[in-house]
């Protein structure tokens, strides 16, 4: 009987203690956490790599536009100069005419038309007498 249940109780700690499958299911466990891992280091480093890229073009779009800014304002600068001049010319010139022409003198009040009159306050008619009610007393 000692040795039925010695050999029980090898049995049962050996079945208790069989810790080969969860091993496995250990080690699978390990290497998908290993692998995802990788794959999010991956993912970082290509996200980061994106990131650096767009930056690089972002920088090259605005040097771009500001040397293109830098030129249009230049020749609008320019343009107007060109302009400016011609207009100040021209405006002189219609001053120089408008004050040959006496628009500048100072003006003389103009001529007051016959204004009509109205004629002054007439006497008072007299007040008509007023109809007295009845049993009413006044003046």
């Amino acid at each position: 009987m000692v040795g039925l249940s010695l050999v029980i109780l090898i049995l049962v700690r050996i079945w208790i203690c069989n810790t080969n499958e969860e091993r496995r299911i250990l080690a699978a466990a390990q290497r998908e956490a290993q692998s995802e891992r990788t794959r999010y280091i991956a993912a970082q480093a290509a996200h980061t790599n994106e990131l650096g890229r767009n930056r690089r073009e972002m920088a090259v779009e605005r040097a771009r536009l500001a040397a293109t800014l830098r030129a249009e304002r230049a020749k609008m600068q320019a343009e107007f100069d060109n302009t400016r001049a011609k207009e100040l010319s021209e405006a002189f010139q219609t001053g120089a005419e408008m004050e040959r022409a006496g628009v500048f003198k100072k003006r003389q009040q103009p001529v007051r038309g016959n204004l009509l009159t109205f004629p002054k306050k007439q006497p008072a008619a007299p007040e008509a007498e007023r109809s007295r009610e009845h049993g009413v007393g006044g003046p």
